[in-house]
């Protein structure tokens, strides 16, 4: 996903995040410094204060990593973050930043095997590498908003929401 003149891109993952951390940091009333000072672990620790102004802005392409510490910080779910005001089935908000990976991974792996793909090509449906496509398939790494987004795309589901929703090949974890 390429960013365009203003350097955003149109990926609905980095808006519903932006959307929600500004929601939240409206319904606290507080200032950004102290919204990004929530994310703080500990000294030293934590979100930096420019990638919360980044991912604000939709700069950034956070990853679920991020999105989980961000989520933790603010006492709600990470699907609450990446879906916007949708609406979810209440296992979707169980979920943490691992069985997310997994559920990806096994919508990758049953899309490459309903379509008769091999490895390659699946990874140039996608657009990522095959090394890529081999940490996604097999749920390693971390994965970005972006990947997340173009990989709902390129299978022709919503980018916010297809890793929540319950299908024959992907019961809830």
């Amino acid at each position: 996903m390429l960013p365009n003149e203003a350097g955003e891109v149109n990926n609905p993952l980095r808006d519903n995040i932006a959307w929600f951390l500004e929601a939240e940091r409206r319904r606290r009333k507080l200032r950004h410094q102290h919204m990004a000072e929530l994310f703080k672990t500990s000294p030293g620790q934590g979100l930096a204060y420019r990638t919360y102004i980044r991912t604000m802005r939709k700069r950034n392409n956070v990853t679920l990593r991020t999105v989980e510490q961000m989520a933790q910080a603010l006492q709600v779910s990470i699907a609450t973050l990446l879906v916007g005001g949708a609406e979810l089935e209440p296992w979707a908000h169980k979920l943490t930043e691992k069985s997310i990976r997994g559920r990806l991974a096994g919508i990758i792996n049953s899309e490459r095997e309903r379509r008769n793909l091999l490895r390659y090509q699946m990874a140039e449906l996608l657009g990522v590498s095959e090394i890529t496509l081999n940490k996604l398939a097999d749920a390693d790494g971390n994965v970005s908003v972006d990947t997340i987004a173009a990989i709902g795309e390129a299978l022709g589901r919503d980018p916010a929401t297809f890793l929540f929703e319950d299908s024959d090949s992907q019961q809830p974890a």
